[in-house]
């Protein structure tokens, strides 16, 4: 494996890492009843209110 081989794997795996990260915010805050329900700002879901 060349440097440059080297360098493009460990990119690629960091922008899957921080991929990775950002869905599981998303899955857990979805699931403790804290994520977005796609409203907008003037939201009229009952879970809001």
């Amino acid at each position: 494996m060349t440097t440059s081989t080297i360098i493009q794997t460990i990119v690629v795996l960091g922008i899957v890492a921080v991929a990775l990260v950002y869905v599981l915010r998303r899955v857990i805050n979805t699931a403790r009843g804290k994520g977005d329900c796609g409203c907008g700002k003037d939201c009229k879901c009952k879970k809001h209110q």
